[in-house]
């Protein structure tokens, strides 16, 4: 595998799917879809797929797949990332991508957006007390470092520093 790995998750995986994109991982996700739709998009767009699925794995013959066993988001994350052969960023085998890049409603990049041009698309509050704003290029979702901002990244610290990675969160790390 080279760059950075995209997946597709099935439907029983829709929280980590969410995580993986906070993490900056391409991750489709879809609430319907069939097996072997999943498949195809899954090798059309060689993408590994994850799966707690056995019977997918085995009957479809899959070839790029993680079986994911947790059952908690935690663990799932763990045995995603642990599968894959991670390394710091600057490093050219499987590079890390940058966490908070991705929308985790829908997948698509966030790009900076200047303050004036989410007024109306955020409570008040928030667009009197915050100067930093993301946008997705998809969906138009804003994003901004609220109070939830910390409890993700003690999450992502949390999962990452029981794997062994040499992930950096922000600037400030």
């Amino acid at each position: 595998m080279s760059g950075q790995p995209c997946f597709i998750a099935d439907v029983m995986l829709g929280t980590l799917a969410k995580w993986l994109r906070i993490l900056g991982f391409d991750t489709l996700y879809f609430k319907n879809i069939d097996d072997s739709e999943l498949i195809k998009i899954a090798k059309q767009e060689q993408r590994i797929l994850l799966t707690r699925d056995t019977r997918l794995v085995k009957s479809k013959k899959v070839a790029e797949h993680i079986l994911v066993k947790a059952n908690d988001t935690p663990g799932q994350l763990k045995e995603v990332l642990k599968s894959l052969p991670l390394a710091p960023h600057g490093s050219s085998t499987c590079p890390l991508p940058l966490p908070f890049t991705r929308c985790a409603k829908c997948n698509g990049g966030l790009k900076f957006v200047d303050k004036a041009s989410v007024s109306g698309d955020v409570p008040e509050h928030v667009f009197l007390n915050f100067d930093s704003f993301l946008r997705c290029k998809n969906c138009g979702k804003v994003y901004w470092e609220g109070s939830h901002r910390k409890l993700i990244d003690g999450q992502i610290r949390k999962v990452l520093g029981e794997i062994d990675t040499h992930w950096k969160i922000s600037e400030n790390d």
